[in-house]
């Protein structure tokens, strides 16, 4: 009895699963465009807005849109965590009150920040390196 209860509950769990991806399969049309975030310069010609099929080089700059985007998010998120341990590596510096490891700690601690604002800035960089390979 408890097996063919499992057997009922995982047909479906399964089916719940997998309808809902062959309905949509069915209905959707395949992508040919994406929308630009900003603006791309490849081969020396502009793009921005849509840029659809008809462009003959469409997918590579959807491709470098796309790591513009991961770029931003990574960036932004690097910049926060930069900012929070300088703030944590001067806390450690006010509040050492003559404790060398303590001082050592915080100095160390500004350091990973400081190489961390310069891994930032090189990923940053990365669309446009990558862009100057590609085009």
């Amino acid at each position: 009895m408890k097996s063919s209860f499992y057997v009922l509950f995982l047909g479906i769990l399964i089916a719940s699963l997998v309808l809902p991806v062959v309905t949509l399969a069915a209905v959707t049309a395949p992508v040919n465009s994406c929308k630009l975030a900003e603006s791309i310069t490849y081969n020396g010609q502009t793009y921005s807005g849509t840029v659809s099929d008809s462009t003959s080089a469409w997918g590579v700059i959807c491709f470098l849109n796309m790591m513009n985007i991961v770029i931003n998010i990574i960036f932004i998120g690097l910049m926060i965590l930069v900012i929070i341990m300088v703030l944590m590596g001067a806390f450690k510096l006010m509040t050492a009150a003559g404790d060398t490891a303590k001082v050592t700690a915080g100095r160390n601690q500004i350091l990973y920040a400081a190489i961390g604002l310069i891994v930032a800035l090189v990923a940053k960089a990365v669309p446009s390196i990558v862009s100057a390979l590609f085009g």
